[in-house]
């Protein structure tokens, strides 16, 4: 059996070396499609180069394409890869959470989908922190806090100017909707270098504090929870993809990569990311928007939101962001 066809649309640095070895660990890495792809070939032992987006799919006819664009050009680059018969991955938002069910349709009508999420949602300590939670062995979740550090991250072409750019936004928001639930309500404040704290509550009451460092130094990068439940147990990853969880002396459950055989790949979730995505491949499987896109997509723009007016928004499903205490939001069950 063949292995399905893959192909990366975007500029090649943010084509990381764990990602392309999960691209070629589950499928055939066949294309590269952007201004600089030829330049990049040799770097990347890609197979064919495009500038074009449309000659790509029609030449190479990818199964699935992992697309690394601005947020501007996403929907329009995801609708022309699903006419092309091409389903898509998206480590960031695809479209504004106004724009998702249209999306979604478009998708289905197509019998393709389209998979947005961020690596570390797939990674072994966030899974084992999903089902602890799911089990009931961490209790009630009471607080949740979160803190991610990007080292400078690329935005030259990109359209969010922000104090945090906007897909680690949605990365911070997508983890913590995704072990406690969706986030309703956001009181953003940015400070200097590119930091943004925000304390927010989850749909079930549950307040959540993020704090996002755009450009923070090198030994602190990457991301770190914390989740504390009504029993007294808390559970910890840090930013080594090493999880805790007990109360006290008693442990729960320990989840500790050894830093000299483990994958990096597979520890930052980008080897689950990409095996889920073919699984999602495979005939049969249902067609559109994959998990839940626009509660994650309007709790970013809530943030970004919130950031730029210096006041608390609401989380309105499908609605621009609203001040809480406007008919509006009150309506909305804020």
């Amino acid at each position: 059996m063949s292995l399905p066809k893959l192909a990366f649309v975007g500029p090649p640095h943010a084509a990381t070396s764990w990602l392309i070895s999960s691209l070629r660990r589950h499928g055939t890495f066949e294309a590269l499609c952007d201004a600089d792809a030829e330049r990049e070939a040799a770097r990347l032992q890609v197979r064919w180069t495009f500038n074009d987006l449309a000659d790509m799919l029609r030449e190479s006819e990818p199964a699935g394409v992992v697309l690394a664009r601005p947020p501007r050009d996403r929907v329009r680059l995801i609708k022309q890869c699903l006419t092309g018969g091409a389903s898509v991955l998206v480590t960031g938002a695809p479209c504004s959470a106004s724009a998702a069910g249209r999306l979604s349709l478009f998708a289905r009508l197509s019998g393709r989908c389209v998979l947005a999420a961020p690596a570390i949602r797939y990674s072994p300590a966030v899974m084992l922190a999903r089902r602890l939670l799911d089990s009931g062995k961490l209790g009630a979740p009471i607080s949740l806090s979160l803190r991610s550090t990007r080292r400078g991250l690329p935005r030259a072409d990109f359209d969010d100017h922000g104090p945090v750019p906007a897909d680690q936004v949605f990365e911070a928001v997508d983890v913590a909707s995704h072990l406690i639930g969706p986030i309703r309500q956001v009181a953003a404040v940015p400070h200097a270098d590119g930091v943004v704290v925000v304390a927010a509550e989850s749909a079930a009451g549950v307040p959540v504090s993020l704090v996002l460092h755009a450009s923070g130094p090198a030994e602190s990068i990457g991301l770190e929870l914390e989740i504390r439940s009504a029993d007294g147990a808390s559970l910890r990853i840090d930013r080594n993809c090493e999880l805790a969880c007990g109360n006290g002396s008693r442990v729960d459950a320990v989840h500790r990569p050894n830093l000299a055989a483990s994958d990096p790949a597979v520890e930052l979730g980008y080897d689950g990311l990409i095996g889920e995505f073919l699984r999602l491949l495979r005939p049969g499987t249902a067609a559109g928007l994959v998990g839940p896109v626009a509660p994650s997509a309007a709790a970013t723009e809530a943030i970004l939101a919130s950031a730029a007016r210096g006041r608390p928004v609401c989380v309105r499903l499908g609605e621009s962001p609203r001040r809480p205490g406007t008919p509006e939001a009150t309506a909305s069950g804020a």
